[in-house]
């Protein structure tokens, strides 16, 4: 849901992980399945996750720049975005990915419920 741009748009895979692991959730978990409290956890988690982007000026995983040729540094602040198999600066559990919708997702096991 997180990714579907008609709902929330501005979304992409870096910044669901992201949010996602602020609140706390599981990316296979269905929209439909969160109680009130993990809802306003995850709303928290979109502004921090989205504003932490706009405060490093993007992600320049491939390769976007921004207009004056440097590089965003969004990249360098994740905690569980393309870190598979690296541990969770949180608990150590290594962090794993899956694939959901035909896009990856990476997640902490232990942190994320």
């Amino acid at each position: 849901l997180l990714l579907d741009q008609t709902f929330i748009a501005g979304i992409g895979n870096i910044y669901a992980d992201e949010a996602l692991f602020g609140a706390k959730l599981l990316p296979t978990r269905r929209s439909d399945s969160l109680t009130a409290v993990e809802i306003t956890r995850l709303h928290a988690a979109i502004q921090q996750a989205l504003q932490l982007g706009i405060q490093r000026e993007g992600a320049s995983i491939s390769s976007y720049v921004k207009p004056d040729g440097t590089k965003g540094s969004m990249q360098d602040a994740v905690n569980v975005f393309r870190r598979t198999d690296s541990p969770c600066y949180t608990c150590g559990t290594p962090i794993k990915r899956i694939v959901l919708g035909g896009r990856s997702t990476h997640f902490c096991p232990t942190c994320q419920q």
